[in-house]
């Protein structure tokens, strides 16, 4: 129609925000957003105001700051950074750098839904490997590196920390990764959109001077708590930048927001916030006895919770509970009786609900 993408016009999204539950709730756990808020430091000169009029033109005092944030596990330059709107933006701007229809594309399943909807749209030939529910859905580096020998010259996306589980793949796996895709001429994108909950050593960051196939993409919007700002980045070797740049959408940061996340880099937030994270999600964890909690984290707020029968509406029963969750159903590999959950700043509330839900589950059990 009108020359339309057929694909667009039939297409079902499974983005997570295509599936928020419209009930009522007490406590709303389903985006990402940090548990625990802004920073309480942050604030706006009011010098900020005059400037909006005008396109934003001092990106490289945030990309200098971005460099320095990770000098102590690499030596960026600010031709090695590029703004997007968020880490979706990046991914977005990187798949349409290298993707054409019937390309390859290796993931994971589930990972981030929204970068999967993308992919359809190029009608990519998108190949996941699965995380399986008898491994409690960990990830496992033999089977992903043989489905990266199986497809050279493919473009392989990974979210890590993993969305919906939570999990993290240690740096010497993703190295792993790396080295064997760039071997066989494939292109790799590791989105840490929640990498700031995880020491800096274990981030892909480290690891782009070496290999001239890899793109990181993070964010301000998770552990920095600052997710209406809108603002990420890719990280990569001038020459992908290069291409990323020619592609992205032009000016697609802004003034303010680049002043908040200057701020933000400095403020020690992630580090705070996460110090709590592992108290409050272990404590979660531990209050859990009918629910399972696959494979996840302990320092980064969002888990996939399950039960072993695939006919129970998990995120209805929540629901009921009084917490508004993300269900499984627009994941790849997880259906109804899954859910993602984000941490809330009122954990003893949370798990009092919690155990509402695991009555609930009960009596629908018997």
């Amino acid at each position: 129609m009108y020359g339309i993408r057929k694909t667009l016009l039939t297409q079902q999204r499974n983005d997570y925000s295509e599936h928020l539950s419209q009930g009522s709730f007490e406590l709303d756990c389903s985006l990402g957003s940090n548990p625990y808020g802004a920073w309480p430091g942050l604030a706006l000169p009011q010098e900020l105001l005059h400037h909006m009029a005008l396109y934003p033109h001092a990106s490289h005092r945030l990309a200098e700051a971005i460099c320095r944030h990770y000098e102590d596990i690499a030596a960026l330059t600010p031709g090695q950074v590029l703004l997007t709107c968020g880490s979706i933006g990046a991914v977005l701007t990187l798949n349409r750098m290298v993707l054409v229809q019937g390309k390859c594309i290796l993931g994971l399943a589930p990972q981030f839904s929204a970068v999967v909807d993308d992919f359809i749209t190029y009608d990519a030939a998108y190949s996941p490997v699965f995380l399986k529910q008898e491994d409690n859905y960990a990830f496992r580096l033999d089977a992903f590196l043989e489905a990266v020998r199986l497809r050279p010259n493919a473009y392989i996306y990974l979210d890590n920390p993993n969305n919906p589980t939570g999990q993290v793949i240690p740096l010497r796996q993703v190295e792993e990764i790396v080295a064997l895709a760039q071997a066989l001429d494939s292109f790799v994108v590791m989105d840490e959109a929640y990498g700031d909950y995880v020491e800096p050593r274990e981030s892909a960051v480290g690891l782009i001077e070496k290999y001239d196939n890899l793109a990181v993409v993070r964010t301000f919007s998770k552990g920095l708590g600052a997710a209406g700002i809108r603002l990420g980045y890719i990280l990569a070797q001038p020459a992908i930048i290069g291409a990323a740049g020619k592609v992205n959408v032009p000016f697609s940061s802004n003034t303010v927001a680049e002043h908040v996340a200057t701020s933000l880099l400095t403020s020690g937030w992630a580090r705070q916030c996460g110090e709590r994270i592992q108290q409050d999600k272990r404590r979660l964890i531990d209050s859990l006895t009918d629910i399972k909690v696959a494979e996840t984290a302990s320092c980064v707020p969002i888990s996939m919770l399950y039960t072993a029968s695939p006919d129970i509406d998990l995120c209805g029963v929540l629901e009921q509970a009084g917490v508004r969750a993300i269900t499984g159903v627009g994941y790849g590999g997880i259906g109804k009786n899954a859910v993602r959950l984000n941490l809330h700043e009122d954990v003893d509330r949370l798990i009092d609900c919690m155990g509402r839900a695991e009555k609930i589950l009960s009596s629908l059990q018997k």
